[in-house]
């Protein structure tokens, strides 16, 4: 016990003037922690995704039919064609707030869609949309556009100069459309 005691008390010694070192310090390195986590904060909520952003102004749509079935529908939405959340992991994260609702206001980006295709949709893009129009895991239904819907996804995306990460070249190629 006494050894411990003696090691403990020299160690303290030579520990002593660092100490007062480290006790400058840390005040210093304390501000460079918090000024790191505010801007890793800021950085996060950036990348947080809101469709309140996008301020997107709903209308009645004057059709009954819906676009990808070609059947008509007892409740209809209107669709963004490019899902704005699609828009918003493609390059629109960066864009202001009013770029953002000339997106989602957009009238040559939507369709007339069955609610309950819509829902399924969802943000899907393309390739996964066919996928769940007939997986067997819930709603079945025929795109019978999907050509056409391909067609106008690829103009929004080139006319709003999004990415086509996430989506495959070979549902665009059955189409006759290059990405």
């Amino acid at each position: 016990m006494i050894i411990m005691y003696t090691r403990t008390k020299k160690v303290r010694k030579l520990l002593k003037p660092l100490h007062k070192s480290v006790r400058r310090l840390l005040p210093l390195v304390a501000s460079y922690f918090l000024l790191f986590l505010l801007v890793t904060a800021s950085a996060s909520a950036q990348n947080l995704y809101s469709r309140s952003d996008f301020n997107y102004q709903s209308y009645k749509p004057n059709a009954t039919i819906g676009f990808y079935t070609g059947q008509t529908c007892s409740a209809i939405d209107i669709d963004h064609v490019v899902s704005l959340k699609d828009a918003y992991d493609t390059g629109g994260a960066s864009w202001s707030l009013s770029k953002k609702q000339s997106f989602a206001n957009d009238k040559a980006s939507h369709v007339p869609s069955c609610a309950s295709i819509n829902r399924s949709k969802g943000a899907s893009v393309p390739s996964e949309f066919l996928r769940k129009s007939n997986d067997g895991k819930g709603l079945e239904y025929e795109i019978v556009t999907f050509c056409k819907y391909v067609d106008i996804y690829h103009s929004v995306k080139l006319k709003y100069g999004l990415s086509f990460d996430g989506n495959n070249r070979d549902t665009f190629k059955s189409c006759d459309i290059t990405i």
